[in-house]
């Protein structure tokens, strides 16, 4: 297996075929970690830890908005319920 196999397994592609990026990544990882850690801090953490965990949360996700993810498949699915 090539360096270039090896990152794309890891990393994955874009729609368009293209390997994403470690900064990318990275970014997937941290929202992945900071909806985790907000999860896992719901019931016993302070008032003040859970703003730190939210903003760190809000952050996350306004960076992953951003990632050329892609598309619903729901669009191309023809499985409406009204026929």
């Amino acid at each position: 297996m090539t360096s270039e196999e090896l990152k794309t397994k890891i990393f994955g592609k874009t729609e368009t075929g293209e390997r994403y990026t470690f900064r990318q990544w990275l970014i997937f990882v941290w929202f992945a970690l900071s909806l985790f850690l907000l999860c896992a801090a719901a019931e016993d953490a302070s008032i003040t830890v859970l703003l730190v965990l939210f903003a760190n949360f809000a952050a996350s996700a306004h960076y992953i908005n951003k990632l050329p993810l892609p598309e619903d498949p729901e669009k191309y699915l023809d499985d409406d319920e009204e026929d």
